[in-house]
């Protein structure tokens, strides 16, 4: 049965070959999601697999991690294990497990390039998602739950599997898989939804929801996109269901983290609005006849830590992860530093008096007026992670590299690559993508 269903989504899904990592954690969905797409190795795909280890459980995340080295030689299956270790400021910021959800999906990218990454949520989680996003107050886009293929390569093979199939599954291959205590801890909202869930033997019914908001979803997208253009400038349509989508895409539009906002409560308050705050970085406010979402500008605390080539630093003031590494591998911005020099640096972020060389000018300029020419807005510019060597900004994050510090095709010289990830890392690379990152080609 269950080998069954993951062919049938390999067919729907017009995926007939390639290179397909499975996130395996050793419990039991990942388990059985890697042995089933290791049944199907003759039909077509290659496969590897990647365990992310948490270090959350001291002894028992160890085990987990030889339970799943054993279990692929067993398969003949290669397997990478990537640190997935928490920065206690990220945890504090996101909260447990979104900071592991982060960090898991990051690292598993990071080890499958362009393949295809399978993990396994199953018809229980897309219920339990589901009832979560009703909670929450998540919209009709949010009820569509978890999606069978992400834009970004994240596939679910076992979506139409049960976990009571998964089980029997496991049973008749005669694996037991490990057991992660936490998932039965009620601190944690999904365990307690899980119960429910169970309780009420709703699984059938709340994945059908999400069916049907995934099939009448483009039909409202249609309508939400056209809505939008007034929106955006102030001024909200009047049925309640599409002032509340809006809300949804626009608020996170600008805070991407935003997730405790009641967006029914606020649709239909709009009109009684004159100042209210959204979210945590999102206000509503009303200038004359127009309402507006605005983002918060709030001041970024001075930050300024050393940095050593080959281990990265969290700075919570940013919420990114910066690191610098040796040679080039493509993974970020390109420079050079004069032959024998030591890779030790300072990340910070502006200081009054900075100076800076853009790539092709002879000489440094204010780093203000650089920031000014670039078009970066004045609510960025303090929370540019800046690069230092020996007190000479080396590189301003996501958007150039100095002249002084570009690879050049002169002999000698040290390469390296400054890299960042974090939930402001794609903003910062957005600002001047397409410029040149360092290299005099």
């Amino acid at each position: 049965m269950l080998l069954t269903v993951v062919r049938q989504f390999f067919v729907k899904q017009n995926i007939d070959s390639g290179r397909i990592v499975a996130a395996v954690s050793g419990g039991g969905d990942s388990t059985a999601l890697l042995l089933a797409l290791s049944d199907l190795r003759d039909e077509g795909f290659d496969l590897a697999a990647v365990h992310v280890n948490h270090h959350l459980r001291g002894s028992e995340s160890d085990a987990d991690e030889a339970f799943i080295r054993d279990l692929c030689a067993q398969l003949r299956v290669s397997i990478e294990v990537a640190d997935g270790t928490l920065d206690a400021d990220a945890i504090k910021h996101r909260g447990l497990e979104a900071a592991a959800r982060d960090v898991r999906y990051r690292r598993l990218r990071e080890k499958a390039g362009s393949d295809l990454v399978a993990t396994a949520h199953q018809k229980n989680d897309q219920a339990e998602t589901v009832l979560i996003r009703l909670l929450t107050g998540s919209g009709i886009a949010g009820l569509r739950g978890v999606h069978p293929v992400r834009a970004d390569g994240f596939i679910r093979p076992l979506l139409d599997v049960t976990r009571d199939e998964i089980e029997s599954f496991l049973r008749e291959r005669g694996v037991t898989p490990r057991c992660d205590r936490s998932n039965e801890d009620p601190r944690f909202l999904r365990n307690r939804v899980r119960a429910i869930v169970r309780e009420l033997n709703a699984v059938d019914n709340l994945v059908a929801v999400a069916e049907q908001a995934r099939e009448q979803w483009p039909l409202l997208e249609r309508a939400i996109d056209a809505a939008e253009p007034a929106a955006a400038k102030g001024h909200w349509p009047g049925e309640l269901w599409l002032r509340q989508a809006l809300l949804q895409r626009l608020v996170r539009r600008l805070d991407p983290d935003a997730r405790d906002f009641d967006a029914r409560r606020l649709a239909e308050e709009l009109d009684r609005v004159t100042r209210v705050s959204v979210s945590r970085y999102v206000d509503l406010v009303r200038h004359g006849d127009a309402l507006l979402l605005e983002r918060r500008r709030e001041t970024t605390p001075e930050f300024e830590v050393r940095l050593e080539a080959g281990g990265p630093i969290y700075i919570p003031e940013i919420d990114l992860t910066i690191g610098v590494s040796e040679g080039l591998s493509g993974r970020g911005q390109r420079f050079e530093l004069p032959t024998g020099a030591a890779p030790s640096f300072v990340v910070r972020n502006r200081r009054n008096g900075d100076r800076f060389q853009p790539l092709g000018l002879t000489s440094p300029k204010k780093l203000k007026d650089f920031l000014i020419d670039r078009k970066i807005a004045a609510d960025r510019r303090d929370r540019l992670p800046l690069l230092l060597w020996n007190g000479e900004i080396v590189w301003i994050g996501g958007v150039e590299v100095s002249e002084r510090f570009k690879v050049t095709t002169a002999p000698g010289g040290m390469l390296y690559e400054v890299w960042m990830e974090g939930s402001g890392a794609e903003h910062h690379s957005r600002l001047h993508r397409g410029t040149d990152q360092g290299s005099s080609a």
